[in-house]
């Protein structure tokens, strides 16, 4: 009742307080209207807003306080931060004196469009910059996520040092489909016909026996590769031992070993690649569409043959970011009110936490000798 009481008599005496707010300069010249309204500023804006005067305090505010904290005194004014995080506050008025203050201070970030509407936020990125949303720690990692995903980004790509994984040759042949295992049978037979071998393990005795060459060679004719066709563990396992055990065929086996070291260390490299970008778009959504833009790059004259700063065209893509934004723009205004660009907001809030946890091993070794599978041949 005291509060109205208050506001009736202000609103009787409406010249001298509209006056002396709108004279103000700074929040301390209206401290004494404040404490008459309960010492809430929203009070205060509820009054003016009465008599259609809160959106002429609100560009007041804007535009003749101080720029510092003058944004926190606004979100005040529309309820405060309690207001905000629980979803009370007029978005419109938020978007205009809050949010596009913000925006208009901030490079590559803008309202815009997308299939939602016309009051999005929209960020625009250059290739490589989907780097700066990792963390520049290792996170207990043996490598920095963001040097990794620098790389990702990139278009040279990730620099992955290839990592053997030397599995038995018995190992592989077991894993091969019946078709590669009976094409492989058929490429020996139809490479190596007829052709001298040493095939010194006791298992190929008595080819020796029959033979009868010099330093204990066999011929490997077409009929003893038809041996191997039976597709049973057994003959996997006579062919294997023939394959490692025969120097002959150690560029055969050499073949094999590289197709599945390939497939090994691409389902690894997939891995990096599916779970950076799995968490990027995670954390940011999916690209809404794409375009160019203009920036300086460090390009060489031809003519000259130095690099020089040129103003050129990038691709970008565009990111909706709106409720990211919006959530990190008005805590960011009322605890800090100092606008900058999105990614340093992000690492100022200490998000900067992208890390994912991706394994030098595969995760699925079925994954591994199915592409194994496709790859063989690559090299037979």
């Amino acid at each position: 009742m005291k509060l109205l009481h208050t506001l009736n008599i202000l609103l009787e005496q409406q010249s001298s307080w509209e006056e002396k707010v709108f004279q103000s300069g700074d929040i301390e010249d209206i401290l004494p209207l404040i404490k008459l309204f309960g010492g809430d500023i929203h009070e205060l804006y509820n009054a003016l807003d009465k008599i259609g005067r809160g959106d002429d305090f609100l560009n007041h505010m804007l535009g003749r306080w101080p720029q510092e904290e003058t944004l926190r005194h606004i979100i005040d004014a529309l309820g405060g931060i309690r207001d905000w995080d629980n979803g009370m506050m007029d978005n419109d008025l938020v978007n205009h004196y809050v949010i596009t203050p913000y925006l208009d201070d901030m490079r590559y970030i803008d309202w815009g469009k997308s299939d939602k509407g016309n009051d999005r936020i929209i960020l625009e990125l250059m290739p490589g910059e989907e780097a700066e949303f990792f963390s520049d720690d290792t996170g207990g990692r043996s490598y920095e996520c963001r040097d990794i995903a620098k790389q990702i980004f990139s278009e040279e790509g990730l620099d992955w040092e290839p990592y053997e994984e030397g599995v038995a040759i018995e190992e592989l042949i077991k894993d091969l489909s019946t078709e590669n295992y009976i094409r492989l049978v058929r490429h020996i037979g139809i490479e190596y016909q007829n052709q001298e071998v040493d095939a010194w393990r006791e298992e190929f005795e008595g080819w020796r026996e029959e033979d009868q060459l010099p330093d204990g060679k066999v011929f490997l004719t077409p009929e003893r590769m038809n041996s191997f066709l039976p597709d049973d563990e057994s003959s996997r396992y006579a062919l294997a031992v023939l394959i490692g055990n025969t120097p002959d065929l150690e560029e055969v086996e050499s073949y094999i070993q590289h197709a599945y070291n390939k497939a090994w260390n691409e389902v690894v490299i997939n891995q990096y690649y599916r779970d950076y970008y799995k968490t990027f778009n995670k954390f940011l959504g999916e690209p809404i569409g794409e375009g160019t833009t203009n920036t300086y790059r460090d390009v060489m004259n031809p003519e000259t043959g130095r690099n020089e700063w040129k103003n050129v065209k990038v691709p970008v893509k565009y990111f909706d970011v709106t409720d990211r934004a919006r959530a990190m723009i008005v805590r960011h205004a009322y605890e800090i009110d100092n606008p900058e660009d999105f990614i340093p907001m992000i690492q100022e809030f200490n998000m900067d936490i992208l890390c994912p946890d991706v394994d030098d091993y595969p995760d699925d070794e079925e994954e591994v000798k199915d592409l194994f599978q496709d790859l063989v041949w690559e090299y037979l």
